[in-house]
């Protein structure tokens, strides 16, 4: 017997259902029918199957020539039934081609006499068309009748599919409960039945519904797994690449939607006649982009959606194109009446009244119609969006639609009601941020407040008292600092995924270590992005979820001016494309001054951590000429972050909060601050908790060393005679658990190890310990953090800038989570230099000195210029 027999007699008739589920291997049954002595029945199931394949692929053309002959053999041998079904395929691949008419056409054809079974499928199919092309109403009732015809005959496999189709249309009439909930009997009926690539596309579809209603934990957590799915049945069609690039761009993950837009463009370039695909999927890619900073590129792709939607008479699609291209061109610099003008036609013009795009589409209007003097279209655009911040859907929309009121309200003179609605505005993103349950989300979720941030803050700089500036610069700064922590500490899978990534770090030495630690980092990264923070769902059997704070702690400037005493703190913030401001508060009151031009400051912050970089590594006569050569800069730079706020630090301590791209800068290498305890904190709010809070009890101490004690951690066995009941831990006995341990609740502890800092992905910088690296991840698994930490490791204080102003590496988890006062680098520094300063700074520790006066007595007792470089390159974080 041959293949080609055994397929037709046992499998030719599920063929096309195969299609859906094992696109790869019906295309190969479906070929080995067509090869052999198949009967013509037979054939038209098998060419179906194939036209299926080949429209999921995106091979259009194919998909119509191969259902066509499947038509003509059905007609030739008088299968009428067969004629009837293949016609409502080929109206699906028609619609795929652009062709609206052709495709409605041939479903009309084959609705013609046909029984309630065909009808109903013929009617599924119908309304995914219906939904293609933007006709909801269309797609509902369609299916909806579908859905009552099947279950009525107990069709599940074909139930599941009206189901998904009338879910969809729900979800674009805005109906997203009742859509979730059409969904969710979906995949029953699809995994029920066996329906493995239908139950895929219904796992996408959720992600989506999610998406829209704001949970976005939920929303990336479907998408993930619909992404796998896909990739085990072969096929990884572009609406989901481009329902992940759009979730992961509202997440704050602007970098990895960039990559998955990337992958959306080269796999639609290679499915040339994939047509309306390509233009939703280029629009998609074109957002991703003018977010992430590239108008250019997302104007590209967005007249090529244009392009392909007008010639397709897909008039919707094209009008979202031609918004996305309005928006890069404003960022380009296009701001004209013609184009506030466009965007408000565009606006008017949109039929879906919960697409993101024509909430773009106004705000748009209204700023271009405020800058170029049109203050009634400005009016009318902005007071339509701003309506969007008591609807339903995300925060990301309410948040946008306060953004609208606020210029509203700025236009009409009302300062009181502007900075209101920013307030309100930034609210609600806070209740987003709640929602988040990975740190790394919360952080760049920021990003969607920075206009509103902006807006106010500018105002209060120009106009309003420094304890105003003050406030408004806390609003929306240090804000992994003001909210509750994610919880991690009962996330079985997270743990063994870290120990997986320990386990192949201390193996990398080919590719395929290489590949595998990527692999396992995706991992982690994926199911910390679909952990939902509103409950505490990895907490094991008998252990309950323990409710924390559920709002923001705000700045109170009274309690922050009487604990300050004798210091000085300098609050400084940049204006986007002017000068830094700084708030000193001071001896009970706060005086505002302005400082230098901020685009100058980054060149300036480079050349110094370059120059001592080479300095804190080099021979001292070397170091010292390289330290002079950086003078000069270094005098710039505090000049242009400090300006006249030098003259307003008095004799006391001193404590800085820069705006996070300015934390690493070497703070204690400023000549008005060399002589000085300085301290450094993410916010005043930050550095308020971090100074008040209570020391633990039990003065516990933790000394942990790298495994090579001959280049890191070289001070932990003369600190171990010092501290005589500290924890000890060294060599292989120095491992990621033990010293967590040992670092849980501790009073003070110090990690002598090598650091790896990760500019491409700041939640994977580590210490390395004896059995491989020790992540942010871990560290956001204890319970209770060390009060006073001590890092040497190189660049162990440098993290990453993202979101409005937030910061994430290893010091600002640390901080985050409640450790009191940190000690870190900024730059790499010679091991021998940080052993002596060490030293010092423990000493100074235990005669009764926080961490700022510690580290002022190791850069006075810097002998060399190498030394000297060393004490630099450190700074004290936090309060303690």
């Amino acid at each position: 017997m041959t293949s080609g027999s055994t397929l037709t007699v046992v499998a030719a008739d599920q063929l096309p259902a195969l299609a859906m589920s094992s696109p790869d291997e019906a295309d190969r049954a479906a070929r080995a029918v067509l090869s052999g002595a198949a009967t013509p029945l037979d054939q038209t199931y098998a060419l179906q199957a194939l036209g299926i394949v080949q429209r999921e692929r995106g091979e259009v053309r194919r998909a119509l020539r191969t259902v066509r002959r499947g038509i003509r053999v059905g007609n030739e041998h008088g299968l009428t039934a067969r004629v009837t079904d293949l016609e409502a395929s080929l109206g699906t691949v028609l619609a795929l081609a652009g062709r609206r008419r052709s495709a409605f056409d041939a479903f009309d054809s084959a609705l013609e006499g046909a029984e309630p079974a065909e009808r109903a499928r013929i009617l599924v199919r119908r309304a995914a068309v219906c939904f293609f092309f933007q006709d909801l109403d269309g797609a509902r009732q369609n299916s909806h009748e579908a859905a009552a015809i099947l279950e009525r005959l107990g069709d599940t496999r074909w139930e599941a599919t009206a189901r998904t189709n009338l879910a969809s249309a729900l979800l674009g009439l805005g109906r997203f409960a009742d859509a979730d909930a059409e969904y969710g009997r979906s995949q029953e009926l699809a995994e029920r039945a066996g329906h493995d690539y239908l139950a895929t596309i219904v796992v996408q579809n959720r992600g989506d519904c999610a998406h829209r209603m704001g949970d976005l934990p939920r929303a990336l957590r479907l998408l993930y797994d619909a992404r796998r799915r896909y990739e085990e049945l072969g096929v990884v069609p572009p609406e989901v690449l481009r329902d992940l690039a759009v979730v992961q761009l509202a997440a704050g993950l602007t970098e990895d939607a960039a990559t998955t837009a990337d992958e959306l463009v080269a796999v639609l370039e290679g499915a040339r006649d994939s047509a309306l695909r390509r233009s939703d999927g280029f629009i998609a890619a074109a957002i991703v982009h003018l977010a992430a900073g590239n108008a250019v590129r997302a104007a590209d792709l967005a007249r090529r959606a244009a392009r392909s939607s007008r010639r397709q008479g897909h008039d919707d699609a094209e009008r979202h194109a031609r918004v996305v291209l309005l928006r890069a061109q404003a960022a380009a610099g296009a701001v004209t009446k013609r184009h506030a003008r466009a965007a408000a036609a565009l606006a008017a013009e949109l039929t879906d009244r919960y697409a993101s795009e024509r909430l773009d589409a106004l705000v748009l209007a209204g700023r271009l119609a405020l800058a170029t003097g049109l203050p009634e279209l400005a009016e009318d655009a902005l007071r339509t969006a701003a309506a969007g911040r008591r609807g339903r859907g995300s925060a990301l929309r309410r948040a946008t639609g306060w953004y609208a009121q606020a210029l509203l309200a700025e236009s009409a003179g009302d300062r009181r009601a502007m900075l209101r609605a920013c307030g309100r505005g930034l609210d609600v993103l806070d209740t987003h941020a709640l929602s988040l349950g990975a740190t790394e989300l919360r952080a760049r979720a920021t990003v969607h407040g920075s206009d509103l941030a902006a807006l106010a803050t500018r105002r209060v700089a120009v106009d309003g008292s420094a304890r105003e500036l003050l406030r408004w610069t806390e609003r929306w700064r240090g804000t992994l600092h003001s909210l509750p922590w994610p919880e991690a500490r009962h996330d079985a899978e997270l743990t063994a995924e870290l120990g997986r990534l320990r386990a192949v770090g201390s193996l990398i030495g080919t590719h395929a270590d290489e590949a595998e630690r990527r692999r396992i980092e995706e991992r982690i990264r994926r199911h910390v992005h679909g952990r939902d923070a509103r409950t505490d769902a990895a907490a094991p059997a008998g252990h309950a979820a323990v409710p924390g704070p559920t709002s923001r702690r705000s700045l109170d400037v009274r309690e922050l001016l009487d604990t300050l005493g004798g210091r000085t703190l300098v609050s400084i913030v940049g204006l986007r494309g002017g000068r830094f401001h700084a708030v000193v508060a001071r001896e009970g009151r706060l005086k505002h001054v302005v400082a230098g031009e901020s685009g100058a400051a980054l060149d300036e912050v480079e050349y110094a951590k370059f120059a001592l970089r080479g300095a804190a590594v080099a021979a001292d006569a070397v170091a010292g000429v390289l330290l002079a050569a950086a003078e000069p800069g270094l005098a710039r730079l505090q000049e242009t972050m400090l300006g006249p706020a030098v003259r307003e630090l008095g004799d006391g301590p001193v404590v800085l909060v820069p705006p996070s791209t300015m934390q690493s800068v070497p703070w204690g290498a400023l000549p008005a601050l060399r002589d000085r305890d300085v301290t450094v904190a993410p916010s005043a709010t930050a550095w308020l908790r971090a100074r008040t809070s209570t020391p633990p009890a039990d003065r516990r101490v933790a000394l942990i060393a790298g495994a090579d004690l001959a280049s890191s951690g070289a001070e932990v066995g003369v600190l171990a005679g010092v501290y005589t009941d500290a924890t000890v831990l060294t060599g292989g006995d120095a491992t990621a658990d033990a010293a967590l341990d040992a670092l849980d609740g501790s009073w003070l502890a110090h990690v002598g190890a090598h650091g790896r800092y990760r500019g491409d992905n700041p939640m994977f910088s580590s210490l390395e310990l004896a059995d491989g690296p020790l992540t942010v991840f871990d560290i956001e698994r204890l319970q209770s953090p060390p009060y006073r930490l001590l890092l040497t490791a190189c660049e162990s204080g440098v993290g990453s800038p993202t979101g409005a102003d937030e910061l994430l590496g290893l010091t600002t988890s640390l901080s985050a989570l409640g450790t009191a006062g940190l000690l870190a680098t900024v730059v790499p520094v010679s091991d021998a230099a940080s052993v002596d300063l060490s030293l010092i700074v423990h000493e100074r520790l235990r005669e009764g000195d926080d961490l700022g006066a510690a580290l002022l007595a190791a850069r006075r007792a810097a002998a060399g210029a190498r030394d000297r470089a060393t004490a630099w390159s450190f700074l004290a974080l936090g309060g303690a």
